[in-house]
């Protein structure tokens, strides 16, 4: 049977055009970009089914905000030992306005649940998360870091 188009996954086009603006607004065009490129044909429909299902349809729900989605998904990765896709929902609950104190809370409550190792793990990730943003932060005319409000993170 010959395959007509790769992208030929199923989805209902406008639940993955809403998916793919959130994951970028909260992710970042640049991430996006760097994981859909060159992208295998044959990963396509696995790519969109993910992006229509976990982003146009559960992370655009009315259910709960995207605060408490950000704080569920700290201790969810945590017990699932995914540092990769932990660091991107650090970052993430940054732009969905968790503050720093805010995540240590989070780590600290699934450390309960998910253990030491987890915690320890995780306590990594988040000093490296607070290590780029504290790079990040906007330097005045002089070149020294400006004093910025509490919810600079």
């Amino acid at each position: 049977m010959k395959r007509r188009n790769a992208s030929t996954s199923g989805v209902d086009r406008r639940t993955l055009a809403r998916g793919v603006r959130l994951r970028k607004e909260l992710t970042g065009s640049a991430y996006v970009k760097g994981v859909d490129t060159d992208l295998d044909p044959a990963l396509v429909p696995a790519r969109e089914l993910l992006t229509e299902f976990v982003w146009g349809k559960v992370w655009t729900r009315k259910g709960i905000d995207r605060r408490t989605r950000s704080f569920m998904n700290i201790g969810i990765l945590m017990a699932l030992n995914r540092p990769q896709e932990l660091a991107l929902n650090l970052r993430m609950a940054v732009k969905n306005g968790l503050s720093r104190e805010e995540i240590g809370e989070a780590i600290l409550h699934a450390i309960a649940y998910c253990g030491a190792p987890a915690g320890v793990n995780t306590i990594g990730v988040a000093r490296q998360l607070f290590a780029e943003l504290d790079r990040e932060k906007p330097k005045t005319a002089h070149g020294s870091n400006t004093t910025q409000p509490k919810s600079w993170l």
